[in-house]
């Protein structure tokens, strides 16, 4: 199934199909119920982002390879699940996407196992599609900043003196980089102009940086097409912008609060996002989303016109108001 995201741009939609039959085939090799567990993931609808963001890039070139581009979209999608897949042993997740995790119905070690199977099929995937060793190398260097990003949480959870600084630090890396890299990638792989590449990057950050910061005020909020529980992050320890806004608000109250309490019961997760709400640390955030927005709009009002240039616009300014 695909996201009804992508319903409006059939084209897209279609392609974004053949590339989930393309994970869906790589992962026939494995055995149930490995496999089977695997590809409920697939099919249980997330918003497959980051191909999308390969493909609608991979526009603005002379060269349209069809299969190409397929694959690699395919590849930056193997790569986001193998990291959700891993994020959730760390987190200990019962939900992903509104389905069981892996780990919790396998555990921990096939869990790992069943992420570090897809890091291989996506360097599989690359080595497959890559013009140059360049761009293999260029591949590599994404998946470092990202593992940088998901190491420079273990300096933000659970730190009541965490800061917006780090907090963007470590999203630039976590989530906005693989985005940057799907942009980027696409627009490589259609041999663009070397301005539109550059741009894709920062098209590509910037809306990461939007989309990651949304999805953190949306924690707080909480919705049933998350698909996963509302307020897992501060359940876990997991200190995300809304929060830390509130903790640096002078005179805050909450620093302390969470140095005396760093194991929050149900009681006390509901009384401290009843403060985060109160002392504008979501309107906070939502501004900053909507600053990275902005800036990846203007970025995208300066490729050239035509109907990808729409449909990035129209993705861009959805994912702001997303309830999911």
């Amino acid at each position: 199934m695909i996201n009804s995201l992508w319903s409006q741009i059939p084209e897209l939609n279609q392609q974004l199909e053949q590339v989930q039959g393309i994970i869906l085939k790589q992962i026939k090799p494995l055995n149930d119920p490995v496999a089977s567990l695997i590809k409920q993931q697939i099919t249980s609808g997330g918003k497959m982002l980051r191909p999308a963001c390969l493909l609608l890039f991979s526009k603005f070139g002379p060269h349209q390879d069809k299969n190409q581009k397929l694959q690699a979209a395919a590849a930056m999608e193997v790569l986001h699940l193998a990291t959700l897949i891993h994020d959730d042993v760390i987190d200990d997740s019962d939900l992903r996407r509104n389905v069981p995790t892996i780990q919790v119905q396998l555990g921990d070690r096939n869990a790992i196992y069943a992420g570090d199977y897809l890091l291989t099929v996506y360097f599989d995937l690359i080595s497959q599609v890559a013009n140059h060793q360049s761009e293999i190398i260029f591949n590599a260097r994404g998946i470092k900043k990202i593992l940088r990003g998901e190491l420079d949480q273990l300096q933000i959870n659970r730190n009541v003196e965490a800061t917006v600084k780090m907090y963007l630090r470590e999203i630039a890396g976590k989530t906005a980089q693989l985005i940057e890299l799907s942009a980027q990638f696409g627009a490589m792989l259609a041999q663009a102009d070397k301005h539109i590449i550059h741009k894709a990057r920062f098209i590509g950050h910037n809306l990461g940086m939007a989309f990651q910061i949304q999805d953190d005020v949306l924690d707080y909020l909480g919705s049933s097409k998350l698909g996963k529980p509302k307020l897992e992050d501060l359940k876990n320890g997991v200190y995300t912008l809304p929060l830390i806004y509130t903790l640096c608000q002078e005179n805050s109250q909450l620093p302390q609060f969470l140095k005396q309490h760093p194991q929050l019961n149900d009681s006390q997760i509901q009384d401290v996002a009843q403060i985060v709400k109160e002392q504008g640390g979501l309107t906070a955030a939502q501004s900053l989303a909507q600053k990275y927005t902005n800036k990846a709009l203007g970025l995208i009002r300066e490729l050239p016109q035509n109907q990808y240039r729409r449909y990035l616009e129209q993705i861009t300014k959805e994912l702001l108001q997303r309830q999911q």
